[in-house]
């Protein structure tokens, strides 16, 4: 389908959507299973440059900031050349947060919530963050719910029942929410533990991509369903205006054309902790992705 058409299509959509939001109403910040937020009011991107950091809560219910972030990835999109990247931090970096000393990079939700988050994540990378996206446990299931399930290809036959309760063979699978939550859970079945968790936290969201990118490619409309859930989920410290523009961005990247890197790291304790070191090398790595925003 011509892009014209296409971009046609999303403005139908979003008017239909508009009209339908004073029926729907706000989702208090308690219940919203995703909540999405700038980190400096009013910064706009001017270099084509766009990075937004997910985070991913250890909260079985809500969305609280009083909760550890399980999961942290910056994605860099460069607007122009629309090629991405997904930049993976293991939550048991060690970590400066701004103001708080040195602890767990996880421990920066519950020290300032995800605003901290996204400031220890700059200090760390010298990279400018537009927005910042949380979910915790009940929105990633609803969400994966709402969707009909998402087909990902799990790289190893999987097998803990009493930890994250993932249990699939390898290859490609269409994940139930369950199923999907279990997956993005799981470091007991990887020798690397939670290295290798962060990594496949962000083959998922390449998964959850690419089921966009499908969908609305077939049929430009479904873009409207895609943020009547989200609206229905989110509660929204943006406009609907900057949602709706970062909907567009999101359907218009290839899934070929974005990058999965985690951070080199070693493993180590601090006092009795289990923690991971940031190697030096990714020095480079920050410059890099700062300079293109993708891999």
């Amino acid at each position: 389908m011509k892009r014209a058409s296409i971009l046609v299509s999303f403005v139908l959509a979003l008017a239909l959507l508009a009209a339908l939001l004073p029926i729907m109403g706000r989702v208090p910040r308690s219940e919203a299973a995703i909540t999405i937020g700038r980190v400096h009011a009013g910064y706009q991107p001017t270099t084509g440059k766009l990075f937004i950091l997910v985070i991913g809560n250890d909260a079985r219910q809500g969305n609280p900031n009083g909760a550890l972030a399980d999961a942290i990835h910056l994605v860099g999109i460069d607007t122009r050349s629309m090629k991405a990247g997904i930049l993976n931090f293991p939550r048991d970096s060690w970590v400066s947060i701004p103001g708080h000393g040195t602890n767990k990079i996880n421990a920066s939700l519950i020290d300032g919530g995800p605003e901290l988050v996204a400031k220890t994540v700059e200090s760390l990378t010298g990279i400018r963050i537009a927005y910042w996206v949380m979910t915790g446990f009940g929105g990633f299931y609803g969400i994966v719910k709402r969707l009909g399930g998402v087909k990902v290809r799990v790289p190893r036959n999987l097998n803990d029942p009493s930890g994250s309760g993932a249990v699939m063979s390898a290859g490609v699978h269409k994940l139930a929410p369950l199923q999907a939550l279990s997956f993005v859970r799981d470091r007991h079945d990887f020798p690397n533990g939670d290295v290798s968790r962060t990594a496949n936290q962000a083959t998922f969201l390449l998964a959850l991509l690419k089921k966009l990118r499908k969908e609305v490619t077939n049929n430009p409309a479904s873009l409207l369903k895609w943020m009547a859930i989200a609206r229905r989920y989110t509660r929204l410290d943006i406009s609907l205006g900057e949602l709706f523009r970062l909907g567009i961005v999101a359907s218009e990247l290839s899934p070929k054309d974005v990058g999965n890197k985690t951070l080199p790291v070693s493993f180590g304790f601090e006092g009795a902790q289990s923690v991971v070191f940031i190697s030096p090398q990714a020095s480079s790595i920050y410059a890099s992705f700062k300079k293109k925003a993708h891999f």
